[in-house]
């Protein structure tokens, strides 16, 4: 019986390690974030004081891989991939929208920023759909497309008071992951000094 036992008990763990054998292995995965940027605003902007305005901005929306962690890329038309082994350190719409606040708060042309995780009660609301956070490949050659489009809110009756599309490219220094991403944070802080220039240009114009 104690055989028997001791038989039972070496195939059950030969089965249990042939079982292990044919799990495939953990792939490593590198998590990176939007590098921090800071803005170089027009003269007329530049010397012009804070708007005494609070303002909340809100998660884009956005769709499919769009919505998720995974760095997208396009590396042939209308077909969609991702970048295997790294990943953003939050979905995209979040990283995006936080790094805006981080980037608008260092200028301190609005007084009051704050984000749609707190329930605050705000002058104007930037919302809008985040079309594009990937990278496409032309004739070999990758390049970073942001695309914003923007709708600036009246948080008391829902209005749109203005909106409009913004978008910006920059090309890698390679193909690497770690230049991909310095090529996001190009891109994304000159999408963000259009943004923040419009908005100030919009909210100056509509209090004249």
């Amino acid at each position: 019986m104690k055989k028997i036992s001791t038989l039972v008990m070496g195939l059950l763990l030969l089965s249990g390690l042939a079982a292990c054998s044919i799990l495939p292995p953990v792939e490593p995965v590198t998590y990176y974030r939007l590098p921090a940027t800071s803005l170089t605003l027009p003269a007329k902007l530049h010397s012009s004081p804070s708007l005494p305005m609070s303002l909340r901005i809100n998660q884009p929306n956005a769709d499919g891989l769009l919505a998720g962690a995974r760095i997208v890329v396009l590396p042939d038309d209308n077909q969609l991939s991702v970048y295997q082994g790294v990943r953003w350190e939050a979905p995209a719409p979040i990283l995006w929208r936080n790094n805006l606040m981080d980037t608008w708060a260092q200028t301190g042309k609005i007084q009051y920023l704050s984000s749609d995780t707190e329930a605050l009660q705000v002058d104007l609301e930037l919302g809008g759909t985040l079309r594009a956070f990937h990278t496409e490949y032309h004739a070999g050659q990758p390049k970073v497309h942001i695309q914003f489009d923007a709708q600036l809110i009246d948080p008391r009756s829902r209005r749109i008071l203005a909106s409009q599309r913004f978008s910006s490219q920059q090309v890698p220094a390679s193909a690497d992951a770690a230049a991909v991403v310095a090529a996001f944070g190009e891109a994304q802080q000159q999408l963000s000094q259009q943004l923040l220039t419009w908005l100030l240009s919009v909210k100056t114009t509509r209090d004249r």
